[in-house]
C-alpha cells in the first residue's frame, strides 16, 4: 500500500514537474518573442532615423548640387555674354579701323584728279586761318606733290594777301598742305591722316549703325 502511495506521489510530482516545466518553457518562449519584438522593433526605429538621417542629406546633397549647378549655370551664362560683348566691341573696332583706312585711301587717291591742285588750295586756305595774320609763310606739301608747290603758292597769293612761298623741304605726310610761319613759330598740318582724325567720330557712328 504504501509502494502504491509512494508512486502515486511520485507520478504527481512528475506531473507538476512537466507542468512547470511547460510553464517556465512557454514564459521562455513568450519572453524570447517579446525580446526578438523588442529588438525588431529598436531595428525599425533605428532604421527609419537612419533613413530619415539619409533622406536629409540626400536633400542637402541635391539642394547644394542643383545651387552649384545653378552658380555654373549663370557664371557660364555671365562668361557667355561677356566674352559676346567683347568679341562685339572686337568686331566694332575692327570695322571702325577698316573704314578709317578705306575713308583715308579715299582721300590719298584724290591726288588722281584733275582739280588736285584746286584741292590743296582749299586745305591750304583752311590751315592759314589759324595762323595769326600779318606773318611771312611757308608752304609745305608731301614729296609726292612737290610738283606742285610753285604753283599752289601763286593760287594762294592770288587768292588772299598773305605772303607766302613754297618751301621744297618735303612734309612726313601723304598728302594735304602743311603750312609754316616764317620764324618757325606757327605750323599747321591740313593733310589726310589729320581730315580722318577729324572725321572719326562721323565715321564711327555710320559704321555702328550700320552693324
Amino acid at each position: 500500500m504504501n509502494d502504491i502511495n509512494k508512486n502515486l506521489d511520485s507520478s504527481i510530482e512528475a506531473t507538476k514537474l512537466r507542468e512547470l516545466c511547460n510553464l517556465v518553457l512557454h514564459r521562455a518562449d513568450v519572453e524570447h518573442d517579446r525580446i526578438i519584438d523588442d529588438v525588431r522593433n529598436e531595428i525599425n526605429d533605428w532604421s527609419n532615423e537612419q533613413q530619415a538621417i539619409l533622406d536629409a542629406e540626400c536633400d542637402a546633397i541635391s539642394r547644394d548640387a542643383n545651387r552649384r549647378a545653378d552658380e555654373i549655370a549663370n557664371r557660364l551664362i555671365t562668361n557667355a555674354k561677356r566674352e559676346c560683348s567683347r568679341e562685339r566691341i572686337k568686331l566694332h573696332n575692327e570695322y571702325v579701323d577698316d573704314a578709317y583706312a578705306i575713308f583715308q585711301d579715299k582721300l590719298e587717291a584724290l591726288h588722281k584728279r584733275s582739280d588736285y591742285i584746286e584741292i590743296l588750295a582749299g586745305l591750304a586756305f583752311e590751315a592759314i586761318e589759324k595762323i595769326p595774320q600779318g606773318m611771312d609763310m611757308l608752304l609745305r606739301l608731301s614729296e609726292a606733290d612737290a610738283e606742285y608747290g610753285g604753283e599752289l603758292a601763286g593760287i594762294i597769293r592770288d587768292a588772299i594777301p598773305v605772303n607766302i612761298t613754297f618751301d621744297s623741304v618735303p612734309g612726313r605726310f601723304k598728302g594735304g598742305v602743311m603750312i609754316l610761319s616764317a620764324d618757325g613759330r606757327w605750323s599747321v598740318t591740313s593733310d589726310w591722316q589729320s581730315k580722318t582724325e577729324e572725321s572719326k567720330d562721323e565715321i564711327t557712328a555710320r559704321v555702328l549703325a550700320a552693324l
